[in-house]
């Protein structure tokens, strides 16, 4: 990259010559300079891949591919001013030299921050750009008069398709003895809880850890269900909801005997399964609030056909807009008496104006190969920015399980299970941390890629 550098004194002293709106001493054209410092679009050309192969003779040797970085996408997050692929390129990438486009709201000046120092250079979309780490990206506006920092991650994975590095951290024989087990992570901890002597009990970890598991001291019903918010955990026991920013101690928000069960979560929502005064399901209701106050949730289809069984949920900002999210929950329904997995997404619009949407029930009638199927024991989670499960059987565990079209199909994904895992119907539990390390729990390993 050709470095044109230039102290941020001469950009401030050239600010100070522009305004608004100026017109020249012999020319009557008025120019007008836009104040925005936004980034509207990020992309990367044609990236270079670097492989390694061994010849029949034994020796190695590494040899050059190349693809599109285009069919990446990024994530433009306008209010942490960040930018980053939810999706890791592959292994092997050449990310010290890229070539990105970068577009800028009402042609703003483009600065690259160098690596090593403050120093500042113009961008071009012809340059080799060095993204093996985050770099700070300069948007100046038009006015001279104000600028905005974006930080830039391009994620490659580490190890080859196919693989996952994989950590046993510990066996755990009280993890091992809880049935319905679920994961889930909030801030630094990891969090399971699951039933055991007819009741719920938690315990909980640090992300750093994993090895060592301290049992909370609160118990709750053998029905209690448990999300996740703003860090925060969220419980629904018995028609009491209640909050925990650690686990160990738990606030009462709110009672309401139609909820049933809390089953999603949001940025901006809580979500529940309603029920009549016989423990049938009547549809879904929402909190803006944290669980203080519920309203109606639309759906479009029969209420029978929510999941009220085995439910796990996912939530993914949409690509395009990091203010709507996807909200997936997934289990089984008894009232349909079968084991077969029902599908439901929301799009949740938390935007300054918001577009309210109902409940969709995912159809895969006549989707015999792709559909997630029968789901004696499922562990759910978001994984690479998609929906990602595992089933557990009688007698085997699926492959990891993706859906990139809303729980339409599910498809193998290009990430293995760890060689040696097992697990019993009832006995798996799996989540991400904040952290985006992947955690399974199976019959008491304890698993982090």
């Amino acid at each position: 990259m050709r470095k044109r550098h230039f102290s941020l004194i001469a950009l401030a002293a050239a600010s100070l010559l522009m305004t608004s709106c100026l017109s020249d001493d012999n020319d009557n054209t008025e120019y007008t300079y836009y104040k925005d410092t936004a980034i509207s679009a990020f992309s990367l050309g044609t990236m270079n891949r670097y492989l390694h192969t061994t010849s029949s003779t034994g020796a190695d040797s590494v040899y050059k591919v190349t693809y599109s970085g285009s069919k990446y996408k990024f994530t433009i997050d306008q209010i942490g001013h960040r930018i980053y692929n939810t999706d890791s390129m592959p292994s092997g990438s050449d990310l010290k030299h890229v070539i990105a486009t970068i577009t800028a709201v009402n042609n703003g000046l483009i600065l690259m921050k160098s690596a090593t120092s403050d120093s500042l250079s113009y961008y071009s979309n012809t340059d080799s750009l060095d993204f093996s780490t985050p770099r700070t990206v300069r948007i100046v506006a038009q006015d001279g008069q104000r600028y905005a920092d974006y930080t830039v991650s391009v994620n490659a994975r580490k190890v080859p398709e196919g693989t996952m590095a994989w950590t046993a951290k510990t066996t755990n024989a009280e993890l091992a003895a809880l049935d319905d087990i679920r994961a889930l992570a909030a801030g630094t901890r990891l969090y399971a809880f699951g039933t055991e002597g007819g009741r719920t009990v938690g315990y909980a970890t640090d992300i750093t850890d994993g090895a060592t598991w301290t049992k909370l001291p609160a118990t709750f019903s053998p029905t209690a269900t448990f999300v996740v918010k703003d860090k925060a955990l969220y419980a629904l026991d018995n028609d009491a909801v209640m909050t925990s920013a650690d686990g160990q101690t738990w606030t009462t928000v709110a009672t309401n005997s139609s909820l049933k069960r809390i089953v999603a979560a949001s940025p901006a929502h809580l979500f529940a399964l309603t029920a009549d005064g016989n423990g049938v399901t009547t549809g879904m209701a929402a909190s803006a609030d944290n669980g203080v106050t519920w309203t109606a949730d639309g759906i479009d289809d029969n209420a029978a056909m929510l999941p009220d069984d085995g439910v796990a949920y996912t939530c993914n900002a949409l690509t395009t807009n990091d203010n709507i999210a996807q909200v997936m929950i997934v289990g089984r329904c008894t009232a349909a008496n079968d084991i077969t997995a029902r599908i439901w997404t929301k799009l949740d619009d938390y935007s300054s104006s918001p577009v309210k949407s109902s409940w969709n029930y995912v159809d895969n009638a006549g989707n015999t190969k792709y559909a997630l199927g029968d789901i004696p024991s499922l562990a759910v989670t978001t994984y690479g920015g998609y929906p990602t499960a595992v089933v557990c059987s009688a007698d085997s565990v699926s492959p990891m399980l993706q859906s990139r079209d809303g729980g339409l199909t599910w498809q193998e994904a290009d990430r293995a299970l760890p060689a040696l895992l097992k697990a019993t119907v009832g006995k798996m539990a799996m989540t991400t941390d904040s952290e985006g390390s992947l955690w399974i729990i199976a019959d008491g390993v304890v698993w982090k890629n």
